[in-house]
């Protein structure tokens, strides 16, 4: 267990690095800022961190924390997310809303449906690849092919549409 006086150095030191690789992941401050916290939170609360390079093992701890609160989000966030970092402008809410709901539809429409249920157990109910596979009794690079296919075709459609 780190004493008080070691972890506020370690927090000083690591903190806007940390802060950093968050927002990269969440592409939200506020989020981000949360999830470096909860990290910290955990230290404080007696997580052991090696002695050797605690910086690398909290980068491992933050990134996780990431991927936790994304696997966490519902379908549509996602995709709002997604959406917000690849057009890299800020719009209304109703307008995301109603983008939201043209991709989904959108999506529902042209996707095979293979890929359609790929996708949704993916984004909609956050299952890992072998829990897709197993699922749809498939391979876990044929998911990983749906996958690929499903988010290049939303994004050549839609990046065209916001030209």
């Amino acid at each position: 267990m780190l004493d008080k006086e070691r972890t506020e150095q370690l927090f000083q030191r690591c903190y806007n690095r940390l802060l950093q690789l968050a927002e990269h992941y969440l592409n939200d401050e506020e989020e981000a800022r949360d999830a470096v916290s909860d990290v910290f939170a955990r230290v404080a609360d007696g997580l052991k961190l090696p002695q050797d390079n605690p910086e690398t093992y909290l980068l491992v701890c933050v990134r996780n924390e990431c991927f936790a609160r994304i696997r966490k989000m519902s379908v549509r966030e996602r995709l709002k997310r997604n959406l917000t970092m690849d057009t890299e402008r800020v719009t209304p809410v109703e307008t995301e809303e109603e983008k939201l709901q043209e991709l989904m539809d959108y999506a529902e429409q042209t996707l095979t449906p293979q890929t359609w249920r790929v996708f949704l157990l993916r984004f909609n109910e956050g299952l890992k690849y072998h829990e897709i596979a197993i699922r749809l009794s498939i391979s876990e690079v044929a998911v990983y092919k749906h996958l690929t296919q499903a988010l290049r075709q939303l994004r050549n459609h839609f990046k065209h549409e916001t030209r």
